[in-house]
């Protein structure tokens, strides 16, 4: 049972990855596929013209390490409801607390976003602009490979097809690929 043990641990202690090599590295880019629930907090509700309760978030973000812990963070986000499709761009800055030495890597991100959205059918296209800030946390399992959790907030004007204030929160799974 002993030479057991000793084997297991001997594969283990050989096969395993200092946490340090799951790290972000200036120059790294990152590729975020995100999936998750969008609800719309506060939205327009006027008929043939609102915007929908809630939807599925979908997307892809993209990150070019500044210096590792700085990251310029890109996303397009659609949003799928019945009968509703919302496509968002947002551009800005993420922040990795690298400081852990360990393959959890916690992060912030603050966006600058713009929408366009619109019915399936009858109704009328509409048009925000706003930002996003968010946060979570990945996992790398792989040098390569991290699955995380996001969650962020958006506040946003609606500028067509009548000016108000919009705001939606989003919780996202992730998959993220270093190129």
């Amino acid at each position: 049972m002993r030479a057991v043990v000793f084997v297991i641990a001997a594969i283990t202690v050989a096969g395993a990855t200092p946490a340090a090599a799951y790290t972000v590295k200036g120059g790294d880019v990152l590729v975020k596929g995100v999936g998750g629930a969008s609800v719309n907090v506060a939205r327009l509700d006027v008929a043939t013209k609102g915007t929908p309760p809630a939807g599925l978030a979908l997307g892809c973000d993209i990150d070019w390490s500044v210096d590792g812990s700085w990251s310029v963070a890109t996303s397009i986000r659609p949003v799928l409801s019945p009968g509703f499709v919302d496509g968002s761009v947002g551009v800005g800055a993420r922040y990795r607390l690298l400081q852990l030495d360990a393959p959890f890597i916690p992060f912030a991100v603050a966006q600058v976003t713009t929408a366009v959205g619109g019915p399936l059918g009858f109704g009328d296209v509409h048009i925000n602009v706003g930002a996003r800030i968010g946060g979570g946390v990945d996992y790398w399992v792989m040098r390569d490979l991290a699955v995380g959790v996001e969650i962020s907030t958006e506040g946003s004007g609606l500028i067509v097809p009548l000016p108000t204030v919009e705001w939606s929160t989003d919780a996202l799974l992730g998959l993220t690929w270093r190129l």
